[in-house]
């Protein structure tokens, strides 16, 4: 079961990048990545194509987040509820906010008069459902973490290092070093690569887990 629901976040994380790469992707530097001048050149069909799987991929992220309510929940069912409850919160409202980016290109389509207005409106609006992104991510976190290192699961602590809400910290800082033609795919995917990255480090966790329990039976 873990390990399915590893693979759901896995598929999560890839249609989710695959949006990503639909809105925006473009042959450029970390340095000259520029997300939102690019939507505004894109075909209308790719805007409403990459807008779309948002929605769609965060269903199989929050079936992927279950995982942490199976993993925790023998050590203690109330922070392993809230652990899920801010996962699923957090994509739920992330799969909105990947939505309504689409938007930029849309409004990039403007007379250059009209756009500045109609940019900062979507701005604000971005960045109100980005805040809550964040409370969430960051309470997620912090349950992680505890529950990780003060009590014992099967969560192994070396897998906090691919934490991807710690991940998301490096982002500005790799920017301007990330080499053409890759800016757009590593920087302007880099939320749902972590997360990609996580779960399938999740998935390969699991996986051996179950390989050493299948050995131990057999032997006995």
């Amino acid at each position: 079961m873990k390990r399915l629901l590893s693979l759901s976040g896995i598929l999560g994380s890839l249609l989710m990048f695959t949006g990503d790469m639909l809105l925006y992707y473009d042959l450029v530097s970390g340095l000259d990545y520029d997300s939102i001048a690019t939507m505004g050149k894109m075909p209308v069909e790719r805007l409403i194509a990459g807008g779309l799987i948002g929605p769609i991929a965060a269903v199989f992220s929050i079936m992927g987040g279950y995982l942490f309510y199976l993993v925790f929940r023998p050590v203690n069912r109330i922070l392993a509820r809230m652990l899920f409850a801010c996962f699923a919160v957090m994509f739920v409202v992330a799969g909105s906010y990947h939505a309504v980016f689409a938007s930029y290109g849309f409004i990039g389509r403007l007379p250059e008069p009209f756009q500045v207005e109609q940019l900062s409106f979507l701005r604000t609006y971005l960045k109100s459902i980005y805040a809550l992104i964040f409370v969430c991510g960051t309470i997620w976190t912090l349950l992680l973490f505890y529950l990780v290192i003060f009590t014992k699961t099967l969560y192994p602590r070396w897998m906090l290092l691919f934490t991807p809400t710690l991940l998301l910290l490096l982002s500005p800082y790799l920017k301007d070093y990330i080499p053409y033609p890759f800016g757009a795919i590593i920087y302007g995917g880099w939320i749902n690569l972590s997360f990609m990255v996580y779960f399938i480090v999740c998935f390969l966790h699991f996986s051996r887990k179950k390989f050493k329990s299948a050995i131990s039976n057999h032997e006995l």
